[in-house]
């Protein structure tokens, strides 16, 4: 299933990573992941501005188990695993993550940061796994992580 955003095969773990969209792209990506077969978890980081209400938000998305810690190691461990949620890919997406950027630079960055690294960890599996999120144009990771 390509998506029509983006252009990319969703089952196609080669191609996962975090990716930028812009408002008016979540409606499509919703239905491309359903028809590309893989979990959807939809985050709305409107309002959001620092790392506990993200990681509450995420923790709720994810079905995170009772015992999550509840800090950026036990979300990464989380993320790598998700043997509660099976699925043959996944798909993340973030709604606003603009107001998570603007409230808090530094969660920001250590959230690009852990994601890149998750979808890199299901990508050796051969496991689909995109984020989706808004993000200024020209943004890469590192310019994401220095401001």
């Amino acid at each position: 299933m390509t998506s029509k955003v983006l252009g990319i095969d969703l089952r196609d773990a080669g191609r996962d990573g975090v990716y930028r969209i812009v408002p008016d792209d979540p409606p499509t990506l919703v239905a491309d992941a359903a028809r590309a077969g893989l979990r959807l978890l939809r985050v709305d980081l409107a309002g959001c501005r620092d790392k506990a209400d993200l990681l509450r938000r995420l923790a709720r998305a994810f079905e995170l188990p009772a015992h999550f810690g509840g800090n950026w190691d036990a979300l990464a461990d989380s993320l790598r695993d998700l043997a509660w949620l099976p699925a043959p890919g996944y798909v993340l997406l973030l709604d606003r993550a603009n107001d998570l950027r603007d409230g808090s630079r530094e969660t920001y960055a250590t959230l690009r940061r852990l994601l890149d690294a998750t979808t890199r960890e299901w990508h050796a599996r051969g496991v689909p796994f995109f984020v989706f999120m808004e993000f200024p144009d020209g943004e890469t990771l590192d310019a994401a992580i220095d401001a």
